[in-house]
């Protein structure tokens, strides 16, 4: 099921929460929508499954105009933050319950539904616990019988709004690559609503990132990453430094740190840098204008990783940077010590 979105908008109020939105969802696909609170993800979710109805634009499943259609005609399923299950229902009878709520003429036979219902707890690994009630399981386990509630209607569509987000880090992340592997079996057209960079940058086949009710960028979790359309999706996106400076004839300066770049004319400017886009040199004897000269102020120690903090000599201003363990030992890095930070990786954009 082909999903298209055209030209979105919907307000409440005197406030516009979607402004023009325009999105293809092939079908099969798991698109991830990420954005920060506020800018217009789970509106989205709202109006493409028909809880609410956009002020303008057009929506089409598989090419079927379904703008105003109401949700029961749309058939998408629905996994929310909180489970929203039946607690005096067993499991069974809680993924059973959209197939019993049916129509009579619609409404498969106890015996379709008994095997319906087998079928999806072998799907989302939970056999032994058909008997038992929502609260005597976990609530990774819970997360898991509502996702096999929503698809016991064979949805056209599943839509999931921020399904992970009550639980605990470790269960988080072991739900993620659970949930990467079943729509892989199901392959079923789905949109993940999340805030969680890594959860959708794990789960997605490709992430819409939004802000202020409108698309930034498109993409791949790979493409979006590597190749940031726009200052607010770099400083979104994973961690970041941001070094201020100026644009003047081809070049970002600031201190004695100078890169070409291609804005012509003069304006202020913000050059992105990544933490594990640095290298670190005892002196500035190579690529001496594209390095920052640095003093170390925090050293924490992460695995195989090594996170330090450390403050500009020429401006007050504190950089984080991330090297190897390897490269820590061999550099002999130590509180205090002064050192040269090259910039491998620079993006600049200006300043509006």
């Amino acid at each position: 099921m082909s999903i298209e979105l055209k030209n979105i908008s919907k307000s409440y109020g005197p406030y516009q929460i979607l402004k023009n939105i325009d999105l293809t969802i092939k079908t099969g696909e798991l698109v991830a929508l990420l954005g920060p609170s506020g800018s217009g993800k789970t509106s989205l979710l709202r109006v493409l499954a028909g809880l609410e109805y956009a002020d303008e634009g057009t929506i089409l499943f598989h090419g079927e105009n379904l703008t105003d259609a109401p949700i029961k005609k749309r058939k998408a399923g629905f996994v929310f933050q909180h489970y929203a299950l039946f607690n005096t229902m067993t499991i069974r009878e809680n993924i059973a319950y959209g197939l019993k709520a049916k129509p009579r003429r619609d409404r498969p036979s106890k015996k379709e539904i008994q095997e319906k219902v087998d079928q999806l707890l072998h799907l989302v690994r939970l056999e032994p616990y058909g008997d038992r009630y929502p609260s005597q399981l976990s609530g990774g386990q819970r997360q898991r019988v509502a996702l096999a509630r929503a698809l016991a209607i064979e949805p056209h569509i599943l839509l999931l709004d921020e399904p992970f987000g009550a639980l605990d880090a470790k269960v988080r992340k072991e739900l993620r690559l659970w949930l990467r592997r079943l729509h892989q079996q199901v392959k079923m057209t789905s949109l993940l609503v999340t805030h969680d960079q890594e959860e959708a940058f794990e789960v997605a086949d490709r992430v819409v990132i939004i802000n202020k009710g409108r698309i930034e960028q498109v993409g791949t979790p790979t493409e979006v990453y590597e190749n940031p359309a726009n200052s607010f999706v770099y400083d979104f996106i994973g961690n970041v430094n941001q070094v201020r400076g100026t644009i003047s004839d081809g070049l970002f300066t600031t201190g004695a740190f100078r890169i070409p770049v291609d804005t012509a004319g003069q304006a202020d400017g913000i050059a992105f840098i990544r933490p594990d886009e640095f290298t670190i040199q005892a002196t500035n004897e190579q690529a001496a204008d594209r390095t920052l000269s640095a003093t170390v102020t925090h050293i924490h120690p992460s695995g195989s990783v090594i996170r330090l903090e450390l403050e500009r000599q020429d401006e007050n201003q504190n950089l984080e940077v991330e090297v190897t363990k390897r490269e820590f030992d061999k550099l002999s890095l130590s509180k205090n010590q002064h050192v040269f930070l090259e910039a491998k990786k620079v993006k600049v954009f200006t300043v509006n």
